[in-house]
């Protein structure tokens, strides 16, 4: 029992630094895609085209974000009860 908790907490982590890990890298390139846009088009002048990757990489990330914080939850709970039903029907 004991070790079956401590695998749920690492897949629980290891999901979660993940979700962090993707988070730095989104804001690390982002941020370099939005200097480059900046400084090579005269300061910011001409058409915004770092907003492109910014706002498609950003649904994917909001997607991850759902996945883990929210229906990754969801996911744990229709385990728990289902494990809970068994329980019972095998009792």
């Amino acid at each position: 029992m004991e070790r079956d908790i401590h695998r749920r907490a690492e897949e629980r982590v290891e999901r979660r630094m993940g979700f962090f890990t993707h988070l730095a890298s989104y804001l690390v390139v982002n941020a370099g895609i939005f200097l480059a846009w900046y400084f090579v088009l005269d300061h910011g002048k001409g058409f915004p085209w770092f907003v492109i990757p910014l706002g498609g990489w950003g649904v994917g990330l909001i997607v991850h974000f759902l996945s883990v914080f929210v229906f990754g939850r969801f996911r744990e709970r229709m385990i728990d009860r289902e494990v809970q039903r068994i329980r019972r029907k095998t009792e």
